[in-house]
């Protein structure tokens, strides 16, 4: 990782040959992993990595250029790409330029030295440690222990200039018993709250309940309670197809149309937000964060926009640039949905008849996104609810269904709320609750070949 020194160098020597309207990123991160299988660890790895990215304005068009050599010479030639693509490049529409207010960024607590200097030793003893209650349990482990630490620069030349460090843990556990499996997983700024030793109990519990007592379960509408790795996978998918500026020029957002208009359910509100989950104070065109509400109460209030975006679509910037030149024009990169009054138990009590799901195998979130029609399958922990009790596991399920419907038949949620990662942010995650939601579409099982 890169100290502030070094990455302003490399900023100002960027923005020095451009000799027009310009923004630059420059980002390096060590990253370390540790990755397991049967109870054993078979990989470390430590990886170092950096890269610019330019961003060059001509006649309102952009042109953006990334390099991971940092010499004088190849600074130049990424320049000169940039400026190249912004000349072949459409202008957009109502943009007035780059962000040049320069306001205070909020002052955030975004790194911990613990968790940038972690060993792979002091992993290992913590996993280790889970791996021997797995043989108390009969299960073995599988998944992945990371840490990371990051420096982020970003300005322009309107003076602009920002700077900031983090770091970040992440653990995935799988449980592996002898009929069945189970999964828990959290990310955080520090290894501290990172409990490798409660997700792999956790995992061990979905592993092991009722893992003795299968059955089957016809196609139907069913009430559901989806654990917060589930939901998170969902809101990935809507972080492409609904939330973002580009979804919602181009027309296929369920939120054209419908801003201030309440279409969910009351319950449910959903936000941006790195002020108080994974803290992280500007984003990388400089805005300052701040929470954004995109749903409250049901009621649909904004997609997160960058800048060029937001003069295009005449709304606010949401300060939600997470890549110079990024397609989807912004980005939820630190989704918070608010929590309730219930818990897991309370909503498996109140089940008549229902399925319990720990995660979704996969998700395919294209079939129609003007009402966010997605399918996928489970995985890791679907367990058959009956009469307020959980009375057996079930095979993977498959399932098609709209969110626009599903988030609008919301019957419980918890007070608890878990952080989830995922592959492509290294900024944030989810924030979920357990979820309660009645008429869940259930098409069929997944078929073992």
């Amino acid at each position: 990782m890169r100290n502030e020194h070094e990455s302003c160098a490399v900023i100002e020597r960027a923005l020095e040959v451009v000799n027009a309207e310009a923004d630059a990123s420059y980002i390096s991160i060590d990253h370390n992993i540790t990755r397991f299988a049967n109870s054993q660890i078979h990989q470390n790895m430590s990886e170092e990595s950096a890269w610019l990215t330019l961003r060059v304005i001509v006649g309102n068009a952009m042109g953006v250029a990334t390099t991971t050599v940092f010499d004088d010479d190849e600074i130049a030639r990424t320049a000169e790409l940039a400026r190249e693509a912004a000349r072949h490049s459409n202008p957009i529409l109502g943009f007035d330029g780059l962000y040049r207010d320069n306001e205070p960024v909020p002052q955030l607590d975004t790194f911990d030295e613990r968790t940038a200097a972690i060993s792979p030793l002091e992993k290992a003893r913590a996993l280790r440690a889970m791996f021997d209650r797995g043989v108390r349990a009969n299960v073995t482990f599988a998944g992945a222990y990371a840490t990371g630490a990051a420096s982020v620069w970003c300005g322009n030349t309107h003076g602009v200039r920002r700077f900031a460090r983090m770091t970040h843990a992440d653990a995935t556990v799988i449980a592996v018993g002898a009929n069945a499996s189970g999964y828990a997983t959290a990310r955080e700024r520090r290894t501290s709250s990172v409990d490798v030793g409660m997700l792999g109990d956790e995992a061990t519990l979905k592993a092991t309940l009722a893992s003795h007592a299968t059955e089957d379960l016809e196609p139907g509408a069913y009430d559901v309670i989806l654990e917060p790795p589930a939901l998170a996978e969902v809101f990935d998918w809507l972080n492409m197809i609904a939330f973002s500026g580009q979804a919602f020029e181009d027309g296929s957002s369920f939120f054209v149309g419908n801003l201030d208009k309440r279409i969910l359910g009351e319950n449910f509100t959903l936000a941006d937000d790195s002020i108080d989950y994974m803290p992280f104070p500007f984003d990388v065109e400089g805005l300052p964060k701040r929470r954004v509400v995109l749903i409250e109460n049901g009621v649909i209030r904004t997609p997160v926009l960058d800048k060029s975006w937001a003069d295009r679509l005449s709304l606010a910037p949401t300060a939600n640039a997470w890549h110079l030149g990024s397609p989807d024009h912004g980005s939820a990169f630190h989704l918070v949905m608010s929590g309730g009054a219930s818990s897991r138990e309370q909503m498996i009590k109140s089940t008549k008849l229902g399925i319990w799901i720990t995660r979704f195998n996969y998700v395919n979130g294209l079939l129609e996104p003007k009402s966010a029609l997605m399918t996928g399958t489970t995985r890791d922990g679907t367990f058959l609810v009956r009469d307020g009790e959980v009375v057996a596991r079930l095979p993977n399920l498959r399932w098609t269904q709209s969110m626009t419907e599903a988030f609008s038949n919301i019957e419980a949620i918890s007070h608890e709320r878990r952080s989830v990662g995922t592959w492509y942010n290294m900024f944030g995650g989810t924030l979920a609750p357990i979820v309660k939601i009645r008429g869940w579409n259930i098409t069929g099982k997944q078929e073992m070949r």
